[in-house]
């Protein structure tokens, strides 16, 4: 009973929007579903819901925080699947509440390295700081910046202005055919109507040349928020996210001339559905995507992440969920745009999380089945 009533009072802090408990408890007990002295204690778990955005779900001791997800007949094991510490990608350096990532794997490594990411800081949300920075790995856990490489990448826009003019939503590729890294990201100037993906190549993952111009719209007509892209048998194959929170698909021979963007409809396994975010990677299985939606606009620090899969890379089979928000953790409020690989066998997804405080970070999570993921266990201030 004790720790019952220490996980109730935690979640009240977190959400006085939980003064529902005490109620759903007392309906609980007088139908007899459980007793209080068969329960340990009780969590709750916050997630995309209609008006009050949280789905409030009873969870019994005796089977270690689970319950079954009638929306895609999977197993759900709270903080199980989720990173139990957020990843230190800072060298030591203050803790810039990382975002966005994407990375990228290589089967031997590509100048010193088989793992790069990509992120941009977003600390508190101050797009400000929303500039792309890069690190590197040899294990996935432990990353730093590459020997001769000042973060970020790229500056802030001489230009800037809070929430007017900043960049934002970094990726990186591998072309093989030329053997060079490709840094894209989106730059948003509101007060003169553009979104512009621009692009930066480096053969060394340190030195990159100035940036071009990929794509420049006016944001009024259309956007480009989170492109995803990818270089397959000599075409660069981009995903990416209009106003209208829909994805879209356009590919180029070039790299410069994109054909007419082709609407996706992605059938997610909870309906009202809207997409945010997303990331795409080619596997044995097909196409796939990782992608951050939620149920209204004024949710998306609250989301969940959705996995989508298609052999053509435009019609995609039935989503499922594969990653909710924490109960009490560091990614407790919400997820966001996250990235993910597969080697030998296994996913690993790097996701964003975002804490009830809004600090934000990026855990790992892997598994077989993308479905079943298993959250990393690895203290940060052991990296």
């Amino acid at each position: 009973m004790k720790k019952k009533t220490e996980e109730v009072d935690l979640i009240k802090k977190q959400n006085k929007k939980l003064k529902v408990i005490c109620l759903l408890l007392s309906i609980i007990v007088l139908l007899g579903v459980a007793g209080a002295g068969t329960l340990g204690y009780l969590f709750f778990h916050k997630d995309v819901a209609k008006k009050s955005k949280v789905i409030q779900e009873v969870i019994k001791i005796r089977k270690k925080i689970h319950q079954s997800q009638k929306d895609y007949g999977k197993e759900y094991f709270e903080n199980h699947h989720n990173a139990s510490y957020k990843i230190d990608l800072y060298d030591g350096k203050e803790d810039m509440h990382a975002t966005h990532p994407k990375v990228l794997n290589f089967e031997k490594k590509w100048n010193g390295y088989k793992y790069w990411m990509v992120y941009s800081p977003y600390p508190y949300m101050n797009d400000e700081y929303e500039n792309p920075w890069l690190v590197v790995s040899n294990d996935k856990i432990h990353w730093k910046t590459p020997k001769g490489l000042t973060n970020p990448i790229e500056q802030k826009p001489n230009n800037y202005e809070h929430g007017k003019v900043y960049n934002s939503d970094p990726h990186i590729l591998y072309n093989k055919d030329t053997d060079k890294m490709e840094l894209y990201f989106r730059y948003v100037d509101d007060i003169n109507d553009r979104v512009i993906i621009y692009r930066r190549t480096s053969s060394d993952g340190v030195k990159w040349l100035d940036k071009e111009e990929i794509i420049t719209h006016k944001r009024s007509k259309i956007d480009f928020m989170s492109p995803a892209v990818i270089y397959d048998n000599g075409v660069y194959k981009m995903w990416f996210v209009n106003r209208n929170k829909t994805p879209y698909y356009i590919e180029s021979k070039d790299g410069y001339n994109y054909s007419d963007p082709v609407k996706i409809d992605l059938n997610y396994p909870i309906p009202g559905i809207r997409t945010w975010h997303l990331d795409a990677i080619k596997t044995e299985n097909g196409y796939e995507l990782l992608v951050s939606a939620y149920r209204n606009h004024k949710d998306r620090n609250s989301m969940n992440l959705y996995h989508f899969v298609s052999k053509d890379g435009i019609n995609f089979k039935k989503g499922t969920i594969v990653l909710r928000p924490s109960i009490s953790s560091w990614d407790n409020k919400g997820l966001y745009r996250s990235t993910f690989m597969y080697e030998d066998g296994v996913y690993y997804v790097y996701y964003s999380g975002i804490s009830m405080g809004n600090e934000r970070g990026i855990g790992l999570s892997f598994g077989s089945d993308i479905n079943n993921l298993i959250g990393s266990t690895i203290k940060k201030d052991n990296n």
